[in-house]
């Protein structure tokens, strides 16, 4: 059994991460014989929305605290993960992955991550481990990587275009895609799909996770063979 971080941004999909991509893609790895992980990073939201009225409230909320509606007691401090510690790196969707892990979108052709979860992704992508990716959290892989590879990655958020000039202004090669679609970029071991993006059926959202949960296996399962092999 192998060892998945999932990184959360809060609960609820304007402005934390999205529960029905984390739920499914939890469902997916453990039906594939994963164990899933759970971190967060710990501190206050940058803005918490009603998703009734999908207005902003004034309230404060912490990340961690949030995120723990959806993992309970299982979740830890996102400062804890190591690299080392895990063997792939999922990032469900939702805005939180911007709001609260990263400045917001704006114009700029960098985004402003988060400490840890810039140090993480570079952890796991330089130990040669699986990242995947749902939604926006394409952005954040694209930024988190850009100056340490040699070649550019290959990435999708789907069809928006407004999403495809960002990532480009990224560096990365953008694939436009279906919502259930994923994109392997098998030179750096990410998987990417839109998911949640395309506002889909839960159906479609449980067939978008289970592919990209596949494709992260796979990836594990290679680089554990090479390693038994050298």
């Amino acid at each position: 059994m192998n060892d998945i971080a999932l990184i959360l941004s809060g609960c609820g999909a304007y402005d934390g991460s999205d529960i029905w991509e984390v739920v499914l893609i939890c469902y997916q790895l453990e039906k594939k014989g994963q164990r899933p992980v759970f971190f967060a990073p710990n501190i206050l939201q940058k803005e918490v929305i009603d998703h009734l009225r999908q207005l902003a409230l004034s309230d404060q909320r912490n990340v961690l605290s949030e995120s723990a509606r959806i993992a309970s007691d299982q979740i830890k401090e996102l400062g804890e993960l190591s690299g080392r510690d895990v063997d792939a790196l999922i990032l469900p969707g939702g805005n939180g992955v911007i709001r609260n892990l990263s400045d917001s979108l704006g114009d700029e052709e960098y985004l402003k991550l988060n400490p840890d979860i810039r140090r993480i992704l570079r952890e796991v992508c330089r130990r040669k481990k699986p990242i995947g990716a749902c939604g926006l959290a394409s952005l954040l892989v694209a930024s988190a990587l850009r100056d340490i590879l040699e070649t550019p990655l290959t990435l999708t958020v789907g069809k928006d275009p407004r999403l495809i000039r960002q990532i480009e202004q990224l560096g990365a090669v953008h694939v436009i895609s279906r919502g259930t679609e994923v994109i392997v970029d098998s030179e750096h071991k990410v998987v990417s799909t839109p998911a949640s993006l395309l506002k889909l059926k839960i159906i479609e959202i449980a067939q978008a996770t289970e592919n990209l949960v596949s494709g992260v296996i796979d990836f594990v399962k290679f680089t554990q063979n090479r390693r038994s092999h050298a």
